[in-house]
C-alpha cells in the first residue's frame, strides 16, 4: 500500500490543504508547532476512523484534540492510495452531527463499503492495535504495545499451526464472552429459582400466621364453650338437686262425688244380680210365675247402679287430671326455684337457655370450620415445605452449568496452545529482530533476544545484556528492531511505515544506520521531523 494524496479538508489546525505523497523514503519537515503529528493523526483516523471517547475520557481523546474550533460541522477529509495495483479514494467525515465513510475505486468506479469490510480486506486485516505497535511509531512512543503480543499469538496459531485464517486473540476473546453469557443466564436462572423458593417459603409463612391465628381462634371458641358447658351442668344439678328434695304433692284417695257415685254404682249392680238371682230361683225358668216382680225389680236396680258406675268412673277421671296438673305446676315451680305464680321469670329463664343453646350451637360450628381450615392449611404448607426441598437446579440450570465447564475448559485449553505457539513465534521474531539489530547497530551486537513477559536483552559476543543496562538509543533501536520483524511477519499488505520524531534519540551513527536499513526496504516510509538531518543524509545514498 502507497499513499498518493492527503486532502485536510477541516482536521486539527489544518484547513484545505493538500499533500503528495510517493514511494520510498520521504521526510517531511517542519519546525515545532507545524502540525507534524497532526498529519500523523490524520492519516490514522482515514485508515481507522475516529472514535470519540465517553465521560472524562472524551476532554482529552484524539476527537476532541484535532476537532476544528471554527468550522466544526466540515470535520472532514480525502485520502488517495494505491492497494494491489489499484488507486482507491477513500473520504471521511468525523463531525458530530453524523460519521460516514466511503470508498472508491478510481480505475473503475466502482464503489465499495467502509461499513462492510472492503477496507478492512484492502489492508489485510490490520488493526488499529497493531498499526501503533508495528508502523506506526509516534513521538517518544518506539516501545511496542501489547496488541503486538495478541498479534504474534495470532500469527502463529495462524501460519505455524494450521496455515489457515485464526484470530487466536480474537477466539480467545469470543470464547470468554461466550462463558460470560453462559454465567450470566447461569446467575439469572438460580436467581429465577431462589426467587421461586422464596415465595414459596413466604407463601408457607403466611399459612404458619394463619394457622396460628385459626389456632387462637379456636382456642377463644374453646373457652366459651367449656363455659356455656359449666354453666349448664351447673343449671342442670341445680333442677336435679330440687327435684330429690321435695316430690310433688299427690292425693291418696279421690274424694267427694266420684267415690259416692262409684259406692252407689256399685252397689246397684251387686243388688241387680242379686234380685234377678232370687227371682230365677222362686220361678225356676218360668219368668211369668211368683218371681216376676223380683226379676224386673232387680233389673231396674242393677240398671241404675251401671248408670252411676259410670258416672262415677268418669268423675273420678276427671279428679285426677286436675291433680295431676296441679301437681305439675307445683313441681315446675319447685325446680325454677320460685313460686308457682311467678310465671315472668321462668319465661325469661326459658329464654335465656334457648339463647344459650344457639349460642353453643354457633360455637360448635364455628370449632369444626377452624378445624377443617387450620387442617387444609397444614397440608398446603407442607406440599409447600416439600416443594422447597425438593426444587433443585432444572434442567435448563444442568445445562447451563455444562455448557460453562466445557467453555471454561476450551478456553484454558487455547490459553495453553497460544502459550506453546508464542514460544515458537517468539523464535521467529527473535531471529529477524536480530538481524535488524544487527544492522542498525553495524554489528556491535550480534543479536537479540525478547522472552515471555516481552523481558529483552541484547548480545554482544562475549555476555548478555538486559535491557535496563542498556543506552535511550540502543534501547531505541531494539525497539525498532522489534516492530520492523513484527510487521514483516504480520502484515499480508505491506503498510506505509510512519516515523514520527522517532529518531530524537538517535546519534549521528545510529541515524546513519537506521536510515541506510530503511532505504533498502520495499515500502513506502515517511518521516516526520522537525531536524534536516534525516534528508542530509539520505541524500547522501
Amino acid at each position: 500500500m502507497v499513499i498518493t494524496e492527503l486532502y485536510i479538508k477541516n482536521f486539527g489546525k489544518f484547513t484545505e490543504e493538500h499533500f503528495r505523497l510517493y514511494d520510498g523514503v520521504q521526510v517531511i519537515y517542519g519546525e515545532n508547532e507545524f502540525g507534524k503529528s497532526t498529519i500523523h493523526a490524520f492519516i490514522r483516523a482515514m485508515l481507522f476512523g475516529l472514535e470519540r471517547g465517553r465521560g472524562k475520557a472524551a476532554a482529552k481523546d484524539d476527537f476532541t484534540r484535532y476537532e476544528p474550533w471554527d468550522n466544526p460541522g466540515s470535520y472532514a477529509g480525502v485520502m488517495r492510495f494505491v492497494c494491489g495495483g489499484r488507486s482507491f479514494r477513500l473520504e471521511r467525515r468525523f463531525d458530530r452531527g453524523g460519521k460516514s465513510a466511503s470508498l472508491v475505486c478510481e480505475d473503475d468506479g466502482e464503489e465499495l463499503s467502509v461499513e462492510h469490510g472492503d477496507l478492512d480486506m484492502l489492508l489485510g486485516g490490520m488493526t488499529p492495535a497493531l498499526f501503533d505497535s508495528t508502523v506506526s511509531v509516534g513521538q517518544l512512543m518506539a516501545k511496542p504495545g501489547q496488541g503486538l503480543a495478541e498479534s504474534l499469538k495470532n500469527y502463529a496459531a495462524n501460519y505455524y499451526e494450521t496455515g489457515g485464517e485464526i484470530d487466536l486473540n480474537g477466539a480467545l476473546s469470543d470464547i470468554h464472552e461466550k462463558r460470560k453469557n453462559v454465567e450470566r443466564q447461569l446467575r439469572e436462572a438460580v436467581s429465577e429459582r431462589e426467587k421461586q423458593r422464596g415465595r414459596l417459603l413466604q407463601e408457607c409463612r403466611y399459612l404458619e400466621d394463619d394457622m396460628d391465628r385459626l389456632r387462637k381462634e379456636y382456642d377463644r371458641n374453646s373457652r366459651e364453650w367449656k363455659q356455656y358447658k359449666e354453666e349448664e351442668k351447673k343449671r342442670e344439678k341445680a333442677g336435679q338437686f330440687s327435684v330429690d328434695e321435695e316430690e310433688p304433692e299427690t292425693e291418696d284417695a279421690p274424694e267427694g262425688n266420684a267415690r259416692s257415685l262409684l259406692s252407689a254404682g256399685a252397689a246397684g249392680v251387686l243388688i241387680g244380680i242379686i234380685g234377678a238371682a232370687w227371682g230365677a230361683f222362686m220361678g225356676g225358668m218360668n219368668l211369668t210365675g211368683p218371681g216376676l216382680p223380683f226379676v224386673v225389680i232387680a233389673g231396674i236396680i242393677f240398671v241404675i247402679g251401671l248408670l252411676l258406675l259410670g258416672a262415677g268412673i268418669s268423675s273420678y277421671i276427671k279428679e285426677r287430671k286436675e291433680d295431676s296438673r296441679k301437681m305439675r305446676g307445683s313441681y315446675a315451680g319447685k325446680r325454677a326455684g320460685v313460686k308457682p305464680d311467678e310465671k315472668k321469670d321462668d319465661e325469661q329463664g326459658e329464654e335465656r337457655s334457648e339463647r344459650s343453646r344457639e349460642e353453643k350451637a354457633r360455637i360448635r360450628w364455628e370449632m369444626d370450620r377452624i378445624r377443617a381450615e387450620w387442617k387444609e392449611k397444614e397440608i398446603r404448607c407442607s406440599n409447600l415445605k416439600e416443594q422447597y426441598d425438593e426444587m433443585g437446579p432444572g434442567e435448563e440450570e444442568k445445562a447451563l452449568e455444562e455448557r460453562k465447564r466445557v467453555l471454561e475448559l476450551a478456553e484454558e485449553q487455547m490459553k495453553a496452545a497460544a502459550r506453546e505457539m508464542g514460544g515458537q513465534t517468539a523464535g521467529l521474531l527473535n531471529q529477524r529482530a536480530s538481524d535488524i539489530f544487527a544492522e542498525l547497530t553495524d554489528g556491535r551486537y550480534r543479536s537479540m533476544d525478547v522472552s515471555e513477559g516481552n523481558q529483552i536483552s541484547v548480545w554482544d559476543g562475549v555476555r548478555r545484556i538486559p535491557a535496563e543496562r542498556l543506552s535511550r538509543g540502543t534501547l531505541e533501536q531494539v525497539y525498532f528492531a522489534v516492530r520492523m520483524a513484527a510487521a514483516e511477519i504480520l502484515q499480508e499488505e505491506e503498510m506505509p511505515l510512519i516515523l514520527d520524531e522517532t529518531f530524537a534519540f538517535y546519534d549521528e551513527k545510529r541515524l546513519n544506520c537506521v536510515l541506510k536499513w530503511l532505504s533498502r526496504q520495499q515500502r513506502q516510509v515517511i518521516i516526520l521531523t522537525c531536524h534536516k538531518r534525516e534528508e542530509e543524509i539520505l541524500g547522501k545514498f
